[in-house]
């Protein structure tokens, strides 16, 4: 069964990265717009189609890319049964979270395109800058449950060898791979300026299922 779990988070994390490539893939000629820096300027050149699988194919790899995760501490659950059920449970909120917060995130092209082709760029920016002031703090506090405690905490357990797994696998994690996405998009380089770091995160949530894999 947990062979069967992390296989389909691994396919479930790359389904995710596939989803935000389709979200978030714009090019070297995209600026930030508005205060918040939360609007991209070629939303507006963007097929439609994209944000739409790209919803639909996160509706799958959500749950999917949990099963990585739940294999993972199911190979910590019968040394620490305690630990492994509560990182889980922070694990499936924030999965709960990630979600809504990539309908979200696949919401905020329509919007702007829908009122931007009414030539009115200042409201599109209010719409836009409010709506994500309304979900700031579910959003960073459900993120943080899904991406951010896990990781530290998988790497510390790796570390203290509860989780039994050569040290090397510290790095198989959602954060690691993120910082490393950022280091890409730091080059500056146009072929790095949206991937790896769009989906690197999705990627580390895949790397899971690889490492439940090698618990086994």
């Amino acid at each position: 069964m947990n062979t069967l779990l992390a296989v389909i988070g691994i396919i479930g994390g790359l389904l995710c990265a596939t989803a935000d490539l389709l979200l978030d893939l714009k090019g070297p000629q995209n600026k930030k717009l508005g205060k918040m820096g939360v609007i991209d300027s070629e939303w507006k050149n963007m097929a439609h189609w994209r944000f739409v699988w790209s919803d639909i194919l996160a509706m799958f790899a959500v749950p999917m890319y949990s099963c990585g995760f739940i294999a993972l501490m199911m190979t910590l659950y019968e040394e620490h049964s305690m630990i492994a059920t509560v990182l889980s449970v922070i694990f499936l909120i924030g999965a709960m979270g990630g979600f809504m917060i990539h309908t979200f995130l696949c919401q905020q092209p329509t919007i702007y395109r829908k009122i931007i082709a009414e030539t009115d760029l200042k409201l599109a920016e209010d719409v836009i800058q409010s709506v994500f002031r309304q979900i700031y703090v579910p959003f960073f506090t459900l993120y943080s449950m899904l991406v951010i405690i896990p990781a530290i905490a998988v790497i510390v357990l790796i570390i203290m060898d509860f989780i039994h797994a050569p040290i090397w696998c510290v790095l198989l994690n959602p954060v690691v791979f993120q910082l490393v996405g950022f280091l890409f998009r730091a080059t500056k380089l146009d072929i790095f300026i949206d991937a790896p770091s769009c989906c690197a995160a999705s990627l580390g949530l895949a790397a899971y299922g690889a490492l439940a894999l090698i618990c086994l």
